[in-house]
């Protein structure tokens, strides 16, 4: 476990202490402190540390914050058995804190790892201050913040535009489908009109034969009867 800082912030900064540790081993991975961080500070943030570790209730992504006068600690769970411990002034955006955190670990920065100390390599630790560095000042945090809610709404509207014109090939299939029904029941239906008149025809001539035959007859028994 380090025992100093493994990074200096400049002083006069909100965020004043992160650590990132797992809970599986005990192990800090690493940390980063301001240069008037108080000792007394980072004795406290161990013992959240060590008092986590042990605890048998590991939220995943659940937001933790003990408050206290000026300054407050920050902690959550996260995958791979990271625990991510954050003081700061009390002022600082609690959303910025966990955006940060967020940040740092889709960044992957916890993976950068020494295979023999199990701490935090020189690059892995650089790329973190400069994450860390940005985020004290809240106008960069939020800028960030900005843009990636832009990006966000982006993705929604052109989600939006994919499905619709997915619904709309679906419609196109749809009516096709309805054209051809009715096409078939059309030609079923002439089909038909085609029978009928047919039969209609047939049952004509058959009348007029019979009405024909009954004339003749009627002829042959008048002369008959004449003669």
């Amino acid at each position: 476990m380090s025992t100093d800082a493994d990074s200096t912030i400049e002083d006069k900064t909100p965020i004043k202490y992160f650590l990132i540790g797992n809970s599986s081993t005990n192990k800090i991975i690493v940390e980063f402190t301001s240069v008037n961080a108080q000792a007394k500070s980072k004795k406290e943030i161990n013992q959240i540390f060590n008092k986590l570790c042990k605890s048998k209730n590991k939220k995943l992504n659940e937001r933790n914050k003990i408050t206290s006068k000026e300054e407050n600690y920050y902690f959550t769970f996260l995958e791979q058995n990271l625990i991510y411990i954050l003081l700061s002034n009390n002022t600082y955006p609690e959303r910025l804190i966990f955006e940060l955190i967020h940040k740092v670990n889709n960044d992957n920065i916890p993976s950068m790892i020494n295979d023999e100390t199990k701490e935090l390599t020189p690059s892995g630790r650089q790329e973190l201050k400069q994450i860390i560095d940005f985020y004290q000042d809240p106008k960069n945090a939020n800028s960030i913040s900005k843009i990636q809610s832009d990006v966000d709404s982006i993705k929604v509207d052109m989600k939006k535009s994919i499905n619709k014109m997915v619904d709309s090939v679906d419609n196109v299939n749809e009516l096709k489908e309805k054209s051809d029904n009715l096409k078939f029941e059309t030609n079923e239906y002439q089909k038909n009109a085609d029978e009928i008149r047919t039969i209609t025809w047939w049952q004509n001539v058959k009348l007029w034969i019979i009405l024909a035959l009954v004339i003749l007859i009627l002829i042959i028994v008048i002369v008959f009867v004449v003669t």
